[in-house]
């Protein structure tokens, strides 16, 4: 339960802060915020190299271990240069960004942005330290939820007392947030490694004594962050192309009925932190049964908590959206586009996790990186073509070809069909389970 109210949070955090500069800054302002966002992300995704994976895995094999400060302090040292570095080049070339993205105000959002780099990266190392050490839902608030979440109250406080919508605001508001996200979650790191059996040993943090040398840490950390470059291609060179080829105001309306959307699927990030280890281990008794059941009803739960919200995403768009404005009404258009990608993520299910905890991660990389690769080709193409609409429809294709396709193999693979209702795969003789 915690951790469902924690990742609650995470989901509530980045659409309350969307809400905010949407009432505050209008669509420009909104389209501001995704550039500077989008860098933010790229930075703390860069620099962090999967570390954050690689501490979850580590710190996981053995949570007890006097080793566990010593991964964690490799990973913050090479975190701190690497973002201050990356830092410093975007503050360098800010009005230089804002020029080449046609986005007035742009500059000065980076300032603050250059500031929140490296705690931003910092909070998602915690997150990989506390998902190690069994405490999920301290690590769901460790991530950009929380931040957003401070950021949003910052600002919103801001406007209320000072008046005016000065956007440099967000910009520092989100660094003032991301230090005190990040400074938390030191705090709990430092306050749970001086509870353990070790601490005051001369040799806990002393790299003689760690198992895993600094060099495969950072060689498995790099492979973790490969895995993950579909996530990046989408959500960062993605924005950045739309953000290039769109006015501030269109990428406002992009932005606001992507989160918007999200929220759809906020179940199926509850389903994908709960259900994979038990995909793991009926996978490993051989209980294909037991785990095409389990997926099934995953989706189906996923469907039921989602209808609602999707009903009112199809139906009423421009009141949904009018929650941003009256200006951001007019995207209802891309929210109806984006609802109905996210329909087709929440009903096939956690098919991703289904092929990665089964032995077929690699296959389940390869779709991801093909989907996207096609995805920023749509990402270049389409806002020339249809503007704001077909950066929408760039996200829904790789948001529906990705996972139909993991869908096939899915069935292919494993023999399990996730989507609730007839298997239509079987009944056009495509055969299951290898």
């Amino acid at each position: 339960m915690r951790t469902f109210v924690a990742r609650a949070i995470a989901a509530l955090g980045a659409l309350a802060l969307a809400l905010v500069i949407g009432r505050l800054y209008g669509p420009d302002g909104m389209g501001v915020y995704a550039l500077a966002y989008g860098f933010l992300l790229g930075v703390g995704t860069l620099a962090r190299m999967g570390m954050d994976n690689g501490l979850m895995r580590y710190v996981g094999q053995d949570p007890g271990s006097h080793r566990v400060p010593v991964y964690l302090r490799w990973a913050l040292q090479r975190t701190l240069v690497l973002s201050v570095v990356a830092g410093a080049l975007i503050w360098l070339l800010r009005y230089r960004l804002e020029g080449v993205f046609e986005a007035p105000g742009l500059a000065a959002v980076l300032v603050g942005i250059v500031l929140a780099a490296p705690p931003y990266a910092f909070g998602f190392l915690f997150s990989g330290f506390f998902k190690g050490i069994r405490k999920p839902a301290t690590a769901s608030l460790l991530e950009n939820g929380s931040v957003a979440l401070v950021a949003g109250a910052l600002i919103l406080a801001y406007g209320l007392w000072f008046g005016g919508n000065q956007l440099v605001v967000i910009g520092y508001a989100y660094a003032i947030a991301a230090w005190l996200v990040a400074l938390q979650g030191g705090l709990q790191a430092w306050l749970w490694c001086r509870r353990q059996p070790w601490w005051g040993r001369g040799q806990m943090m002393d790299d003689i004594h760690v198992a895993v040398s600094r060099s495969q840490f950072m060689a498995v950390s790099r492979a973790f962050f490969v895995t993950g470059l579909a996530n990046f291609m989408q959500s960062v060179l993605g924005l950045m192309i739309a953000g290039w080829l769109l006015t501030s105001a269109e990428l406002g309306l992009f932005k606001s009925s992507q989160q918007t959307a999200t929220l759809i699927g906020f179940i199926l990030i509850v389903i994908n932190a709960i259900f994979p280890p038990r995909f793991a281990a009926l996978y490993y008794r051989g209980e294909l049964s037991a785990l095409g059941r389990l997926a099934r009803q995953g989706a189906l739960l996923g469907l039921v908590i989602a209808a609602p919200l999707l009903v009112l995403c199809l139906v009423a768009p421009g009141w949904v959206l009018g929650w941003f404005g009256d200006e951001f009404r007019q995207g209802a258009n891309l929210l109806r586009i984006i609802a109905l990608a996210q329909l087709v993520n929440v009903a096939t299910g956690s098919v991703g996790f289904l092929l990665n905890m089964t032995g077929h991660e690699r296959l389940m990389r390869n779709i991801a990186l093909l989907c996207n690769s096609l995805g920023l080709a749509g990402f270049f193409l389409l806002p020339q073509l249809f503007g704001a609409l077909g950066a929408a429809l760039a996200l829904a294709f790789v948001l529906v070809t990705q996972n139909l396709i993991a869908l096939f193999f899915v069935w292919r693979r494993l023999g399990i069909w996730t989507l609730p209702g007839p298997n239509l795969l079987h009944r056009l003789g495509v055969h299951g389970g290898r």
